[in-house]
């Protein structure tokens, strides 16, 4: 499903919302499927099982012609319940529980606005916006993989919007939307920074001085550079080669707007600022 939807379908309530606070135009738009089975999770793991299923009858019929006992392969054959079990007891759970509220969430240029069910919209705009966070788990069997997404959105006030692949077009929306908060954001963190104060990133703080990490702190000038890659956040000292710090990319806050401000100030640093 695109992230983008005809105007005509979208809730009223979302478009005069937006309209109401000044959001300006809309530039993303995503909506859940209550009705959609979660295929990128499952999947993996139903092949694996079918993968299993067939080794075993496989030697099942094998040992039951060569040496008249197919309960030879009886280990393999219960190894391979267990996906398949898996795979049939989340799809039980899927058919009897009642589906999710509909819910449509939209990026605007000056913020973002969502609706659950037939409830009052939510409009934010980015100054509003306490946190983005945006996670991708891979999910592989050894012959398929499949990247399961989800974005966490929370405002000032606390309240909090959680979206996953159930969402169309997710992955292109969370990059979209987490691009347009840090351009707005780290401005503002910046200005909190040159006037002397701290700024949280999860477990790091980072001030014009350098990184913490619980009692742990590290100066600018002695950072060589700050790296995202492989899934992990990486702080690496000058003249070591293990780096001093490394995170889970995975769930890290405001992550682009950590390295933006990272960056500049390491290299500020550097030059002896």
């Amino acid at each position: 499903m695109s992230s983008e939807h005809s105007a005509a379908v979208v809730p009223a309530a979302l478009r005069v919302a937006a309209q109401e606070y000044g959001l300006g135009r809309r530039e993303g738009l995503v909506r859940n499927d209550p009705k959609r089975f979660p295929w990128a999770a499952v999947l993996p793991i139903g092949l694996l099982g079918v993968l299993l299923g067939w080794l075993a009858l496989s030697f099942a019929i094998e040992d039951q012609r060569e040496q008249g006992a197919w309960y030879y392969s009886l280990p393999l054959i219960v190894l391979a319940a267990l996906p398949l079990g898996f795979v049939g007891y989340f799809l039980f759970i899927w058919l009897l529980r009642p589906p999710p509220p509909q819910t449509w969430v939209a990026r605007h240029e000056h913020g973002v606005v969502w609706q659950v069910g037939g409830g009052e919209p939510w409009a934010y705009t980015w100054d509003e916006i306490a946190s983005v966070t945006r996670q991708g788990t891979k999910v592989s069997n050894g012959i398929t993989s499949a990247t399961m997404h989800q974005l966490t959105v929370w405002s000032q006030d606390g309240a909090e919007i959680v979206l996953g692949d159930e969402y169309g077009g997710l992955a292109a929306f969370a990059e979209g939307l987490d691009e347009a908060f840090s351009r707005v954001r780290v401005p503002q963190d910046a200005e909190r920074l040159e006037a002397g104060a701290r700024v949280e990133f999860g477990l790091v703080r980072i001030s014009t001085s350098g990184i913490e990490l619980g009692d742990n702190r590290i100066a600018w000038r002695e950072v060589e550079r700050v790296d995202v890659k492989q899934g992990r956040v990486e702080v690496r000292r000058r003249g070591e080669r293990k780096p001093w710090l490394t995170l889970p990319a995975p769930g890290f806050p405001n992550l682009l707007v950590f390295v933006t401000l990272a960056d500049a100030l390491r290299r500020r640093g550097a030059d002896g600022g």
